[in-house]
């Protein structure tokens, strides 16, 4: 009997003893949900749907998300009707389907977070609705609850166009291109109401260089800078209401301008002769390459000029004081510019020295 009681009383120490180690209610733990994607967008352009969203890269009770990025797309079609709101919640997660699951590396910056082109299938390029949404997975890929839904109307719009030349000039780059064959879906004519151009350096995104659909087949960038790399596109535009309706990019070309032009040839050459000296002066060139210029001089009747500038002159003005009594000359100014190159040479008319 005493034996008994003395297991008893053990069992209960060691119950007591266990339960003083911990205080408060039991935990349960909690299974970990990525919080929804926000902020969803999502337009048509060309063939593809550009949806873009915020990653709150969170577990709904605040932890960091593990391999934040990678979500699935999903897809209701057909979608409600034109003009109606998005599905709810419950409507679209039970009809819709997985279209894509995104790895991380698919995901490219965009101004609403992160961006993702869907390509759409060739039997969803019609007139029609498309209802999607994201799901954010974690590195498990548990996924996260449903974004609210938005809803694209499919239209018809052109293919590409076509970049033929691309001409580099002193002042500008000339890109032309070949107007698309079809619409995406096959048909002709192309549904053609301007197109757009944009340019690319690599570091960032693209960057529109016709704020509205221009009507011609070229256009002309004034704003480049000789030595730098850069990527055209064009797109093809269905409208000219903005946002306007715009077709995939065309190829892209690739191009680095090289400056190989000589300087302005110098305008207003005046020669004007005094006691001893003959004074020059020009209107100065306007050009961002000018290293300075050179000055010539050949007597009235001779073959060919020679410098009286060892050295290129900063400024617009010469004096020349070798000029000789009794003789007739023929002046001249050329630019040169950083580059090595050199202009042609504007001339004056003869000229000697005052009283002879």
């Amino acid at each position: 009997m005493k034996r008994s009681a003395g297991i008893i009383a053990l069992g209960l120490a060691v119950l007591l003893g266990s339960a003083c180690g911990k205080k408060g209610p039991l935990q349960v733990p909690l299974a970990r949900e990525p919080k929804p994607a926000e902020r969803l967008t999502a337009f048509q352009r060309g063939r593809s749907i550009i949806l873009e969203w915020t990653d709150p890269g969170k577990y709904i009770d605040g932890h960091p998300l593990k391999a934040a990025g990678a979500a699935e797309l999903w897809i209701l079609e057909p979608g409600p009707e034109a003009g109606a709101k998005p599905p709810a919640l419950r409507d679209f997660g039970t009809r819709a389907r997985l279209a894509r699951r995104i790895a991380p590396n698919e995901l490219r910056p965009g101004p609403g977070g992160v961006r993702f082109a869907y390509s759409l299938a060739g039997d969803q390029a019609g007139h029609r609705n498309l209802a999607f949404s994201v799901r954010v997975l974690d590195a498990a890929r548990r996924p996260s609850k449903f974004c609210l839904p938005v809803m694209v109307e499919i239209q018809l719009c052109p293919l590409p166009p076509e970049i033929g030349d691309v001409r580099v000039l002193k002042d500008r780059v000339e890109i032309s291109w070949t107007p698309p064959a079809a619409n995406i879906d096959g048909s002709k004519p192309a549904i053609v109401a301007g197109y757009t151009v944009y340019r690319s350096d690599g570091m960032s995104e693209p960057e529109k260089l016709t704020p509205s659909p221009t009507a011609g087949l070229s256009f002309e960038d004034r704003s480049f800078q000789f030595g730098a790399s850069y990527t055209y596109t064009v797109r093809a535009c269905a409208t000219v209401t903005n946002p306007c309706l715009e077709s995939d990019d065309s190829a892209a070309r690739n191009i680095v301008p090289r400056d190989i032009f000589p300087p302005d040839l110098p305008a207003g050459l005046v020669a004007v002769p005094g006691p001893g000296v003959i004074s020059l002066s020009w209107e100065p060139v306007r050009d961002q390459g000018l290293a300075g210029y050179r000055v010539w001089r050949k007597e009235e009747g001779g073959a060919e000029f020679d410098p009286l500038t060892p050295g290129l002159l900063p400024g617009n003005t010469f004096t020349d004081s070798s000029a000789l009594k009794g003789k007739t000359y023929v002046y001249a100014v050329s630019a040169k510019g950083k580059n090595g190159t050199e202009s042609a040479r504007t001339e004056t008319g003869p000229v000697s020295l005052k009283g002879n």
